[in-house]
């Protein structure tokens, strides 16, 4: 091989190796750059998406909050933070004006702690699941299924307090009727598990004017005091 033609050989080997490695030192890596932004600029883009449909949902939540506000205020109001006896003393004068009732005595006793139910779970039995002869009707009903307890692991005796409270009230039926109908539209819950009545003698101090006999209703029951162990103190009675 001449001497020339080695020169052209070598020259055009060096050629080679000049451009192979300026498209590895200069090309490679803007292509790398340009994969590296377009594939960041897509991340962005599922981002933004992503975050413009939680903006969206939160912004359809946002008309709601009125609502969900005034339904805290009146489970605020239905079970308080703190006993707030003047507050329920006063709902429960207003309700006995309101339906004419006379308002005898009212007692609140000492909030206690509340104790929550056993919770129980529907009896299983493993033979009941495979068929059985239907039962000849017996003359005597069985008795119903006792219900289910179910409780609420938020609900405990630290944060939830029990108040008892007993009224006693003098009207005619219909009045009494419309009083209990009232005390348990009140915003404060009252919830009423006994009731009884008696006949006041026309000489008693109860009668009603005029000489007639008096009807006196009694209603026992509880209300109840849901406070924030981080914020508020432990409801007294």
């Amino acid at each position: 091989m001449s001497r020339n033609r080695l020169m052209l050989v070598l020259a055009a080997v060096a050629a080679l190796a000049v451009a192979a490695g300026g498209f590895f030192l200069g090309v490679q890596p803007q292509l790398d750059r340009a994969a590296a932004a377009k594939s960041e600029a897509q991340n962005i883009s599922s981002s933004n998406a992503t975050t413009r449909t939680e903006i969206a949902r939160l912004r359809e939540q946002a008309k709601s909050l009125p609502k969900m506000r005034a339904e805290l205020a009146a489970l605020r109001s239905s079970v308080p933070s703190s006993a707030a006896a003047s507050s329920f003393i006063s709902q429960l004068n207003a309700t006995a004006n309101a339906t004419g009732v006379k308002v005898a005595t009212i007692t609140l006793g000492d909030a206690a702690a509340y104790t929550p139910p056993a919770a129980t779970t529907p009896a299983t039995d493993g033979a009941s699941a495979t068929a059985t002869p239907t039962p000849t009707p017996s003359a005597t009903p069985s008795a119903p299924a006792a219900p289910t307890t179910t409780t609420d692991s938020s609900i405990t005796a630290e944060n939830f307090s029990v108040i008892p409270v007993s009224i006693s009230v003098n009207g005619e039926f219909a009045q009494a009727l419309s009083f209990v109908k009232g005390v348990q539209s009140n915003p404060r819950l009252f919830l009423i598990d006994s009731i009884s009545s008696s006949i006041a003698s026309a000489g008693s101090a109860d009668a009603a004017s005029g000489g007639a006999d008096s009807p006196s209703w009694t209603f026992t029951g509880s209300i109840y005091v849901l406070t924030d162990t981080t914020t508020d103190t432990p409801a007294k009675g």
